[in-house]
């Protein structure tokens, strides 16, 4: 008992000494570091109880709680987003995620000899501490039980580990994980957060639903084109795409020269979209499906929780007009669980990581130049009509010096503020570099489809704001308004002409009105429509129907169809 008390105060010493919330606080309450800890001691009991090696158990605990905290500081500083339980779902395809995660790994030789350290500090104590020998099999066992029963009511919330953790210093915000952690801690925050946010999915109020239904008036419905006439459908998310000029002292040059000639004859605007600095499917899966994330606050990555059986959206309706469907991402398939999500949204085939092994990089990632050129080479001139999802690699972070550019005297001689602290205005120039190519790929992407005989539909959007808090915080943007309620740039070209026209909107809008735009008629992407005429976009853009409107979205991710009934005309 003496050895697991000085243990659990060890641990709680060096949660004190690595958290961010405990460093600035003077004197640290003792109970949050000790809570913080907690978990850790549990998970030393356990391996004690299997190892009778109490040595490596507890320091194999104090190796996994440092972890935590580096990983948390990595992304804290790229996204200024602590670590919260939905990011562990990327443990689930660990090589995969990898293979983009590594690249924000720290790379100076200090490091990785701190590293080596840690690792031969760990085989020595794997190879030198004994088993115990006076420890009974029957006493194992009660301390296994003991331990195991501990950990799993802590980590489900069982009373009263709730009543424990939820003390008056330690404020839990449930809108804000930053606030929260800086609160009470990384560890009590994650069991925090895990508690409040464990249910799956939200039921649905099925008389919001009926209400919005009884009021709804759809009007005159498009009449569906013949086959022959559906044109080819291109996709294109560009990972970060978004305008520089909003921020203050980018506004004299235009980096996005050919995404404004597009617009000036398409319909685009500026788009609201469910992510910030990251999370790329959260707006994908909004695109794909005309579901929007804020009905399931709860859910952080779609493509796990929400998409575990055939979904229907865009590519099931497009299907159904004789469209045939190819994804394209020069990524690991397995990130994010696309692979399979993108099967239960019912595309025909997906190319990925493996179809770009010679294709031409810039940075890190398969340019965008070559995946332009791919989804040139994957549109026939006959035969039915296509839809051709393409996700974007090249502008995805880090956007450190290491990375390995076409030409970095370009990126080099790129203006950057000179109020920018120098790490930043490297990662900045590092992204105008990409933007700049972006940009450049979708000018080729664009008169390439004006030139076909097969009348190509282009639908262009940025994913999210690129991960560059220091940068956002100190040069700050031209309205005023915070990083997070900035939107990014769309537009819908259509070869056949229309000219141009402003419409902002909302990432889970665009597929209705794509849709509309090619006299396809579908139940609930006709509803979309008519509300999405009715909404006001903005920062805190709220739909049009906004209760009745959730009710629908998560009936039919339950897979229950919109009543046909009440939508006819």
């Amino acid at each position: 008992m003496t050895y697991l008390v000085l243990v659990t105060a060890l641990l709680a010493m060096a949660v004190a000494t690595l958290d961010p919330a405990f460093q600035a606080v003077e004197p640290t309450p003792w109970p949050l570091p000790l809570l913080n800890a907690l978990p850790a001691v549990l998970l030393g009991m356990v391996v004690w109880s299997l190892t009778r090696r109490p040595l490596l158990s507890f320091w194999l605990a104090l190796l996994l709680l440092a972890a935590l905290y580096g990983i948390n500081a990595l992304k804290l500083a790229h996204l200024e987003t602590p670590l919260l339980p939905a990011d562990f779902v990327m443990l689930g395809t660990p090589q995969a995620s990898a293979g983009l995660l590594l690249h924000y790994l720290p790379d100076s030789h200090g490091d990785w000899l701190r590293l080596a350290g840690l690792a031969i500090v760990t085989l020595a104590l794997a190879a030198w501490e004994p088993a115990q020998q006076r420890s009974g099999r029957r006493r194992r066992v009660l301390h296994l039980g003991i331990a195991l029963t501990l950990a799993v009511t802590l980590f489900s919330g069982v009373a009263p580990w709730r009543s424990l953790y939820a003390r008056e210093e330690a404020r839990f915000v449930p809108w804000s994980p930053r606030e929260t952690v800086a609160s009470t801690g990384l560890v009590s925050g994650l069991l925090q957060f895990r508690w409040r946010y464990a249910e799956p999915v939200p039921v649905p109020d099925r008389a919001a639903a009926a209400d919005l239904l009884a009021q709804v008036d759809l009007g005159q419905r498009p009449q569906s084109v013949k086959q022959s006439d559906r044109p080819d459908i291109v996709i294109l998310q560009s990972e970060s795409f978004f305008d520089p000029s909003r921020l203050n002292g980018l506004g004299e040059r235009d980096f996005l020269p050919n995404y404004r000639a597009l617009a000036r004859e398409s319909v685009h605007g500026e788009l609201w979209v469910p992510a910030f600095g990251g999370g790329t499917i959260r707006t994908e899966f909004e695109v794909l499906t005309g579901l929007a994330m804020r009905y399931f606050p709860r859910n952080e990555y779609p493509y796990f929780q929400l998409v575990d059986r055939a979904l229907p959206g865009l590519v099931s309706v497009l299907a159904g007009h004789g469209y045939r469907s190819l994804a394209l991402h020069p990524n690991d398939p397995a990130f994010w669980n696309r692979a399979a999500a993108l099967k239960q949204l019912g595309f025909d085939a997906f190319e990925s990581a493996a179809d770009f092994a010679d294709a031409a990089r810039d940075g890190y990632f398969v340019s965008d130049q070559a995946l332009v050129e791919r989804i040139l080479e994957r549109l026939p001139e006959d035969g039915p009509p296509q839809l051709v999802l393409a996700i974007s690699m090249e502008l995805h972070g880090p956007y450190d010096a290491r990375k390995p550019l076409h030409d970095r005297a370009r990126r080099d001689a790129i203006a950057v503020p000179d109020r920018l602290p120098a790490d930043s205005a490297g990662r900045l120039r590092t992204f105008l570099y990409h933007l700049e190519n972006a940009d450049r790929a979708l000018g080729r992407l664009a008169e390439a489809l004006r030139a076909r005989e097969r009348r190509t539909l282009l639908l262009f959007y940025g994913d999210h704001l690129p991960g560059l808090p220091i940068t956002f915080r100190t040069l700050g943007f031209a309205d005023g308004l915070a990083a997070e309620q900035q939107p990014v740039p769309w537009l819908l070209f259509d070869p056949a002409g229309g000219g141009a026209t402003r419409e902002d909107s909302a990432a889970f809008l665009l597929p209705g009105r794509l849709l509309a735009h090619i006299g396809v008629d579908e139940d609930w992407f006709a509803l979309s429509e008519r509300l999405r005429g009715e909404s006001r976009f903005g920062p805190d853009f709220v739909p049009a129907g906004d209760a009745g409107l959730g009710a629908l979205t998560q009936l039919r991710q339950r897979g229950e169809p919109l009543p046909r009934a009440a939508v006819q005309p």
